[in-house]
């Protein structure tokens, strides 16, 4: 189980999980949930792929990436409101009918509630890399590292930490 607890960790679409796990066991595939999840988390903070507030990234970081259950509120608004796929709205109601069959339409409708903030973080975020000259001087400088660094953390600061 470990392997697929890897495999499984290494794939951004949360989502799309129980599409990897055919042919083993309910058993199996819970445990290797369980080894995956905090794996996941882990790499999408470091990846910058996801959009939490620092202070939730903390306290993941204190849990030994284990998220509660409003940090996986904030994690699936963030996955939904940083998607910029062609086929993100179709994939949010995929997720929303997935997250409410699981939790409850209470739980989807926190979720929902989350996702306008993480949106506006992650288009102020996108603002940061305005151009190519904005895009080299943050690249190769340390001044406009730290200024990019300092300008993201304003932004996810932006999302709500309860």
């Amino acid at each position: 189980m470990e392997e697929l607890a890897k495999i499984l960790s290494n794939i951004d679409e949360l989502e799309t999980w129980k599409n990897h796990v055919q042919g083993y066991s309910k058993s199996g595939v819970a445990s290797a949930y369980k080894m995956a999840q905090p794996l996941w988390v882990q790499r999408m903070v470091s990846a910058q792929k996801l959009f939490l507030h620092p202070d939730i990234v903390d306290q993941l970081k204190a849990q030994n990436w284990q998220p509660n259950d409003v940090q996986k509120k904030m994690i699936w608004a963030s996955i939904l409101g940083s998607d910029e796929s062609p086929e993100s709205k179709k994939r949010m109601y995929r997720v929303k009918d997935s997250l409410i069959k699981k939790y409850g339409e209470e739980w989807w409708e926190d979720v929902y509630a989350r996702i306008k903030p993480v949106y506006a973080a992650k288009e102020r975020v996108k603002k940061i890399y305005s151009g190519p000259a904005v895009s080299a001087f943050i690249n190769n400088t340390f001044i406009g590292s730290e200024a990019a660094s300092e300008e993201r953390s304003r932004a996810l600061k932006m999302i709500p930490k309860s």
